[in-house]
């Protein structure tokens, strides 16, 4: 991160008083309030200002190991979260098919989606596939806080299976349905423990 993106994120930082409430979990659902996802501390912040944060928590979270890329920082953290919680290592960045490889020797590709609504099937929508070189699939859905709301562990004949190609985008598209994540083991808790 340069010097200046750096003071212009910890400025808008120390400007920050972020107190609203978190999303309830409810037993396997989420809630969230409309009121949950505003600050008004953010609110009072420059688009500038925003941006200037988001490089700098992302450029923080870089160096912390959290995340290995500038890009949005769910995918990254999710990886980060199961070899975490299969002690295992992972792909090096020009790795495409998987993300993390368990000691046991299982190619996890690994996706998530930030989910503010359960209900809203375009939350849902996976990553595209253009590849089924892995063993299975990690699905990984956080809470607009970041926090794991769902994870599940599935098989890759089951996502072939389940999947619909897409001819303009040339790969194949999977939607994380309550029906499709409930035929995978539950990772849930195991990634929650990840977290610590």
């Amino acid at each position: 991160m340069r010097a200046h993106e750096g003071k212009e994120a910890v400025s808008a930082l120390t400007r920050l008083r972020v107190g609203y409430p978190r999303p309830v979990l409810e037993r396997g659902r989420m809630g969230t309030e409309p009121e949950n996802r505003r600050s008004p501390a953010l609110a009072s912040l420059s688009v500038g200002e925003l941006l200037a944060l988001s490089r700098g928590i992302l450029a923080e979270l870089r160096d912390r190991g959290v995340i290995r890329s500038g890009n949005a920082p769910a995918g990254d953290y999710a990886e980060l979260l199961v070899q975490r919680a299969t002690a295992g290592e992972l792909a090096p960045n020009s790795q495409r098919s998987w993300d993390v490889l368990t000691p046991e020797g299982e190619r996890l590709q690994v996706k998530a989606r930030v989910v503010t609504s359960p209900t809203r099937t375009g939350e849902r929508q996976l990553s595209v596939f253009r590849s089924w070189d892995f063993d299975a699939l990690v699905v990984v859905l956080f809470d607009d806080q970041f926090r794991v709301w769902r994870a599940t562990h599935l098989p890759v004949a089951l996502l072939e299976a389940q999947s619909r190609f897409i001819e303009h985008v040339r790969g194949y598209r999977v939607m994380a349905t309550d029906t499709l994540l409930g035929q995978g083991e539950d990772w849930t808790e195991r990634l929650q423990a990840a977290t610590s």
